[in-house]
């Protein structure tokens, strides 16, 4: 092979490349962006910060893979409490599976709550909702690794004009 061929060659293979790259990143480029109006502050932990409203992000992954339970769905894997002291945690893990150009996509993640606790008024509290809540902790987890509210999990979420932005992107989604 001469100089040019192998140049060529070397040219094909990066082109090819940068289109593998483009198209491994179009599920995520379509879902990264958060709409304004499905974003809660995150309460009752010791930092601060956001969160996707775990509905919309079911209503966006219907939007992209289909109607739950045939173009995505969610498993529970495992489920259990652990006991610390007095207190209790459930822990869950979680697998979330989708369809995407005929190919199954599957990852799984984990999601925990305070079960059992003291309160800071020194009360015992039990949260009966704790092992749909770490469900739900692990279904938004495994929808953010592929790109679902990526933009808040990426930390772009804390800048006020993202946010104005994100809004006017997705007005324009939303509108076409």
């Amino acid at each position: 092979m001469d100089e040019i061929e192998y140049a060529q060659t070397v040219a094909a293979q990066e082109e090819y490349e940068a289109q593998e790259s483009a198209m491994n990143m179009d599920l995520w480029n379509s879902v990264c962006v958060t709409d304004p109006r499905s974003v809660k502050p995150i309460t009752g932990k010791d930092y601060k910060g956001n969160s996707p409203k775990p509905y919309w992000l079911i209503q966006r992954a219907t939007e992209v893979f289909g109607p739950c339970g045939i173009g995505w769905g969610i498993q529970i894997i495992d489920e259990r409490f652990e006991r610390f002291g007095e207190e209790a945690l459930h822990v869950a893990r979680v697998r979330v599976w989708y369809i995407r150009d005929g190919k199954r996509g599957e990852i799984e993640q984990m999601g925990q709550t305070r079960a059992a606790y003291k309160t800071s008024a020194g009360k015992n509290k039990v949260d009966e909702d704790a092992p749909k809540k770490s469900v739900t902790d692990a279904m938004v987890k495994c929808l953010s690794m592929i790109g679902f509210a990526g933009d808040i999990f990426s930390g772009r979420w804390d800048d006020s004009k993202y946010v104005e932005w994100a809004g006017e992107e997705t007005a324009r989604r939303e509108n076409p």
